[in-house]
């Protein structure tokens, strides 16, 4: 008996389980060409991203240049890479929603391996995906452990700054009653 055609809620769950598992392939070489042309497929026509959040890291990212920013910055502050990303789960949410669940590992800056559950709602659009929104398990973990990693981010490069040659180091040696000094 010949296999019934996919109802639309499995060929969604498919296209966002193909986009996570092009991504899960990435080893030390990098993503395979067909793992890549998947994702900048996908990245092409998301339209918005949302991540719960606080600022300065969450909040909503429209547009694919807003949306890769928002995405590399999420991945460097939390320690972790879209290799990272484990036991992933699928569920049809609606017949434009995928509701997946996943677990996602990193460090935080003492090198502290974390884990938390992250559930996204992926909407699904013609075979694209076009939005998601994120959930985190513990915002609050997740944004200490950005702000912590931005903050040496930060210190490592104001320590770079003034030891390369630029007319701004002069304002930094001033004395501290200079009227130059800030």
């Amino acid at each position: 008996m010949p296999r019934e055609e996919m109802t639309q809620a499995e060929q969604n769950i498919a296209v966002v389980r193909g986009f996570y598992d092009a991504l899960g392939t990435g080893g030390d070489d990098g993503l395979s060409d067909d793992a890549m042309a998947r994702v900048i497929d996908t990245f092409k026509h998301e339209k918005e991203i949302q991540l719960n959040l606080e600022a300065p890291y969450g909040g909503t990212y429209v547009g694919p240049a807003d949306i890769a920013v928002g995405r590399h910055r999420l991945h460097e502050l939390c320690g972790y890479t879209s290799a990272d990303h484990s036991s992933f789960k699928y569920y049809a949410g609606g017949p434009t929603r995928v509701v997946v669940e996943a677990t996602n590992n990193g460090t935080d800056l003492a090198g502290n391996p974390w884990t938390m559950t992250v559930v996204e709602l992926v909407d699904v659009i013609d075979g694209k995906i076009t939005k998601k929104r994120t959930f985190f398990e513990d915002p609050a973990r997740l944004r200490n452990i950005m702000a912590e990693r931005e903050s040496a981010l930060k210190d490592s490069l104001l320590e770079e700054y003034w030891h390369n040659s630029n007319p701004l180091i002069a304002l930094h040696d001033a004395e501290p009653g200079d009227a130059t000094h800030h």
